[in-house]
């Protein structure tokens, strides 16, 4: 085969898998942003970074905190090397749910060997692994993150949805609440309902504002938590 031929095959090779990427990393239109599926699915993964950041820091926390209090005695070297160990799994982890939610696929990092057979060398070549202490930091960072990331992605969402549609529940307050609609503020006696037309059309207007943004706001997110994947567990 001519090199010609050979480069026109490998050019339609290619073509899939480019057009392929477009479509992963293509921009969603600003009125079609909240119905992308992408959006959604980074939308969960900010969700569950909450729950996944606590169980990472209390883990990475609990066990260092245990090896550095007893380093002096045996115990404290194979406690560090196992705190080690357990946020390389958190990295794995994590790896594979942002392939799954982020569309990232980050390599795992080469396991470090022990230059010698037996414990000591195997906890030596564990604790000198940089992986392992990236994903140390990995494991401490995704505490802040994931309360970030949760507490943006849920009050947006909410208030998007929630605000957006409110013409559709309006009526609830007057006929269950015994209230002329929602309460925006009481002072002195004072009470202000959002129950008059033009409330009621400026709470769904502002709703709907928000509905529109929170998917760049989810986006942004995202962003970080794949430069955090790429730096600290590749």
């Amino acid at each position: 085969m001519s090199s010609n031929s050979m480069a026109e095959s490998h050019r339609y090779q290619d073509e899939p898998y480019r057009g392929d990427l477009e479509q992963r990393t293509r921009r969603p239109g600003f009125l079609t942003a909240p119905f992308e599926g992408r959006v959604w699915r980074e939308s969960l993964h900010m969700l569950v970074n909450l729950p996944v950041g606590i169980l990472t820091f209390t883990y990475a926390v609990t066990m260092f905190s245990l090896g550095t209090a007893t380093v002096l005695t045996f115990v404290g070297l194979p406690i560090l090397a196992a705190a080690v160990l357990g946020c390389r799994a958190f990295g794995a982890m994590e790896r594979a749910r942002a392939r799954v939610t982020l569309d990232l696929d980050v390599a795992a990092p080469a396991p470090r060997r022990p230059s010698a057979p037996g414990l000591m060398a195997w906890i030596g070549a564990t604790l000198k692994s940089g992986a392992g202490w990236r994903s140390f930091l990995y494991s401490l960072l995704m505490l802040p993150m994931g309360v970030l990331s949760f507490s943006v992605t849920a009050i947006m969402w909410i208030v998007g949805i929630g605000y957006g549609s409110y013409p559709l529940w309006q009526w609830v307050f007057p006929h269950y609440a015994h209230m002329q609609g929602l309460q925006l503020y009481e002072n002195n006696g004072h009470t202000v309902y959002l129950s008059s037309v033009p409330q009621i059309a400026a709470t769904c207007a502002a709703g709907l504002l928000v509905l529109f943004l929170t998917p760049w706001a989810v986006r942004g997110l995202a962003a970080v938590q794949r430069a955090m994947v790429r730096g600290l567990l590749g």
